[in-house]
């Protein structure tokens, strides 16, 4: 691989330990071109090489000095042979993936990384790191990745810059949700939240009672905010609501517990779903926080069905119809 690329016409082994390499065009002028020998080729003797390696080319001068360095980790261990690939900003319009990638370069067995002969000025770029289980130098669905969240660059002050550490998750580590202050109605009880993945199937949603048992519900405050915890990696819905009877799931109450205003309305009880709110598109990232702002709370209620009563158990009557002698005289069965 080259970094800039370039094309290749064509390779030629010389034995078992040269390659000539021909290319389409010249190198360009004044250019500095990474040579990297990925991770997993073969040597002479068959061997697989467990790292990938790199050499400059400079048809400059000199040979650009400058460097980042970082180190990741997965949840709590060095992530060995990770890749971590270096992306410029421009153009903006694209998906930083669909840019040319600027560099590419792996962790060691302590996690450590370097991106070397980089110039100074350089930057700013964008960085994503993640792991290659099956060795094609891309993330699969189930390898942990992320972006590093700092945009990156090299300057003349501090030419050998230091990323810090890095922290992956695996792919189906649980996110959490972030929120401030909020305002709220007046209405009793705690706010309590919970969240459903939107899959691709989804056709939207309707109100709909939910239990703690279906859902994690996590309590979040008007005054402080809160976090949603456990929250699955991919897009989200967030329900939020007021826990007016106080049994911690999301349910249908009669009107009489919604205050005076909603009681007086109408002479026989009402049901309604318990006030709430909804927030879509929610995207959490494996075993990282995501910030949210609370949506507005509607002026209307929710129409709900009155819960199932079940049937009342069929006691025993306090006396029997056939009254029992005051002592039973037992005699032993001759045979």
């Amino acid at each position: 691989h080259f970094f800039p690329d370039q094309r290749v016409r064509k390779t030629k082994w010389k034995g078992a330990t040269v390659a000539e390499i021909t290319l389409e065009e010249p190198l360009p002028a004044d250019t500095l071109i990474v040579v990297e020998i990925s991770g997993g080729m073969r040597d002479a003797h068959k061997v697989k090489n467990r790292a990938g390696r790199r050499y400059p080319l400079a048809t400059a001068d000199t040979i650009a000095s400058g460097s980042l360095s970082g180190v990741l980790i997965l949840e709590d261990t060095p992530l060995a042979n990770g890749i971590i690939e270096l992306y410029g900003l421009e153009p903006d319009s694209l998906e930083y993936f669909q840019r040319p990638l600027v560099r590419r370069t792996t962790t060691n067995e302590q996690g450590a990384y370097i991106f070397q002969w980089l110039p100074v000025p350089g930057g700013p770029w964008v960085a994503r790191a993640f792991g290659s289980t099956d060795g094609s130098l891309r993330p699969g669905e189930r390898d942990p990745q992320r972006l590093i969240p700092d945009t990156l660059r090299v300057v003349i002050e501090e030419p050998n810059g230091v990323v810090g550490v890095t922290t992956l998750y695996p792919f189906d580590k649980p996110g959490r949700l972030l929120t401030g202050p909020f305002p709220a109605p007046e209405h009793p009880g705690q706010v309590l939240a919970f969240t459903m993945i939107i899959s691709d199937a989804d056709t939207g949603y309707v109100g709909a009672t939910a239990s703690s048992g279906q859902y994690l519900m996590s309590v979040i405050h008007p005054d402080s905010g809160g976090v949603v915890t456990q929250v699955k990696p991919g897009v989200n819905r967030l329900i939020a609501f007021f826990d007016v009877d106080a049994d911690s799931n999301f349910s249908a109450v009669p009107d009489t517990l919604l205050g005076d205003a909603i009681a007086s309305l109408t002479d026989s009880v009402s049901w309604y779903l318990e006030p709430w709110t909804m927030q879509e598109g929610l995207r959490v990232n494996p075993g990282l926080p995501s910030d949210f702002i609370m949506p507005t709370w509607p002026d209307t209620l929710t129409a709900g069905e009155a819960p199932l009563l079940l049937a009342p158990s069929v006691g025993l009557a306090d006396s029997l119809g056939v009254t029992l002698p005051d002592s039973l005289d037992f005699k032993t069965e001759e045979k």
